[in-house]
């Protein structure tokens, strides 16, 4: 639990300092490096998420629950991005690409699911 916050703020810090608070020039190197940084500590994020193991029914809610939340805020804030993109007239294609991946794979892993169980 302490490693998988770790990784989860981690890449949350280099996800703020790619949006360049205080307008400060990157050179390409930092920029390369925060690059790596941020590949890698998502991968580390994933394997722990993926190798997740509840132990007894409850923990199991608590596990569901925290995928669900986290992924109706995902949505919200793609949607929220989407909308106020739209009222500027410029929609940036990878927020319809990232929402459309995220409804599509709930939607297939829920098809998976029914078929499987």
């Amino acid at each position: 639990m302490i490693t998988e916050s770790i990784t989860a703020i981690l890449i949350f810090i280099i996800a703020v300092i790619f949006l360049n608070p205080g307008h400060l020039a990157m050179p390409d190197t930092v920029n390369s490096l925060l690059i790596l940084g941020f590949i890698v500590a998502f991968l580390a994020f994933s394997a722990f998420v993926l190798k997740e193991k509840s132990t007894d029914e409850r923990e199991a809610l608590h596990i569901l629950r925290a995928g669900r939340v986290s992924y109706l805020t995902g949505v919200g804030v793609l949607v929220l991005g989407i909308v106020v993109q739209a009222l500027k007239h410029e929609v940036d294609p990878w927020l319809v690409f990232a929402i459309c991946a995220m409804v599509l794979s709930k939607l297939l892993s829920r098809i998976y699911s029914r078929i499987k169980l």
